[in-house]
Parts: C-alpha cells; structure tokens; sequence
C-alpha cells in the first residue's frame, strides 16, 4: 500500500484481486474502489499528493490515479511484460518498472502514456531465482536521481547505471549475499538497503556493515523502512520504494 504525503489517504491494492481500495487513513472507512482488474499488488503515490500509480501482476499497464476524483484516470505503457516492482522521479515525469522475464527494467513516460526505453543488464545471465519468479525484482533511484540500482536475483548483485545521460548506463555491480528481492535508500541518500541485509554507502560501493536481530542472526528483509525520531517522537519516514527526490 501507499499513503498520502498528508497523511490522511491509503492507496491498499486487493492483494492481486481486480481492484484497489481508497481509503480513510484516520478511521478505516472506504472512500472509493478503482478497478484496473490487473491483480493489484505494488502502489506509490507521488510525491505532490495529486497522483497514485497502480501496478498490478497481471498487467503491462500502470494505472495513474487522480486522487482528486479517486479514480483511475489513465495508464503508462503497455511495457515488455506485467510489472512488478518500480519506482518514480520526484517530478513524476518519468516511472522505472521491472517486468517480468527481464534482467533490467524499462522506463514510461508518466505524462504521455508511452514507454520509452528498455534497458539489459549486460554480463550477466539470467537464471533460476529462489522468489518471485523474476530475474529484477527491486529498482530504486538514488535521492539526486542520477543512478538507477537494480536487483539480480540469479546473480546474487545489485546492478548500478548512471542515469545522467539519454540512455541509461550500466557502471558497476555489486556483490551481496543472497539473492536480492528489493532495494531502498536512507532519507540522506547515504545508504542503501537490499533485502538480503548488507548496508551499502551510496557513494563508494563499499559495504558498511549487515543488519542483525537481537540474537545475531542476519536480517533479510523486503520490507524496510526508515523512521527518524526527534526527542522520541517520530518526525519524518522514508519509503520502501526508494522514489526520486529532484523536485
């Protein structure tokens, strides 16, 4: 699910049924039901609280929301194949998308509805992977949107391009210790966060350290998420989808 920047709207997809529920962040109730029928399942609302985009895992077509009238109003693509994970700039201009069946991901125009761009991982082959059934399930662009991270279950590594120029370049990659399933960043854009647990410095590549429970054991999780606290209250989140932030 997404919230609104405000706080007071969830977008919550029916967990790969036909629709997504609008909902009353302060007391539950349902406001709307947009039908896509898409098998609803990854959502982000944009950043200036004016748009949600809905991917569903039966589809190649993200549904964009207008959350003034909560209803679908349009849709990006159709991609290469059904969408799974993906991300969006700050300017919600452009959304990258992992699909299925691909070692890379491919980048929509938000505003025109076409696709632009397929990008392949080069080196490297795709092959059999323990979840998902997805060779990139986990894309995540740095806070200056100047490189796309993505994941390489098969390979066990996170894949870097440079996104400063018209066609995105792949530049490095990164060795982890499980089959990556998702990526996000800290709020400073610092750190970076795979689902297999390592934690990365953005900058240099270089890995800090791994995240641990109580008793030792290594920490894999998809599902991660900054909070920063100020004098014990929480004042700011970060977002499990890892969005641009050039706005």
């Amino acid at each position: 699910m997404s919230i609104s920047p405000d706080g007071k709207v969830i977008y919550l997809p029916s967990f790969e049924q036909a629709h997504w529920h609008v909902v009353n962040a302060l007391d539950g109730t349902i406001l709307a039901k947009i039908v896509p029928n898409s098998g609803a399942h990854n959502t982000v609302v944009g950043p200036d609280g004016k748009e949600a985009y809905l991917a569903g895992l039966r589809s190649p077509l993200l549904t964009v929301a207008d959350m003034a009238t909560q209803a679908a109003a349009r849709t990006v693509g159709p991609f290469g194949n059904s969408i799974r994970p993906f991300t969006v700039n700050g300017r919600q201009t452009l959304v990258y998308v992992n699909v299925n069946d691909l070692l890379g991901f491919e980048i929509g125009d938000l505003k025109t509805g076409r696709k632009l761009q397929r990008v392949e991982v080069t080196g490297f082959e795709k092959g059999p992977t323990e979840r998902h059934g997805c060779p990139s399930h986990g894309i995540a662009l740095t806070r200056d949107e100047k490189e796309i991270w993505i994941a390489d279950a098969h390979n066990s590594r996170l894949h870097i391009f440079d996104n400063t120029g018209p066609v995105p370049r792949q530049i490095e990659s990164i060795k982890v210790g499980a089959q990556p399933g998702w990526i996000t960043f800290s709020l400073d854009g610092t750190l970076v966060y795979p689902s297999t647990g390592e934690v990365i410095a953005a900058r240099t590549r270089q890995i800090l350290t791994t995240l641990r429970d109580e008793t030792g054991a290594k920490v894999n999780s998809e599902k991660l998420m900054e909070i920063d606290f100020r004098d014990g209250q929480p004042v700011r989140t970060g977002d499990q989808f890892a969005l641009g932030a050039v706005r």
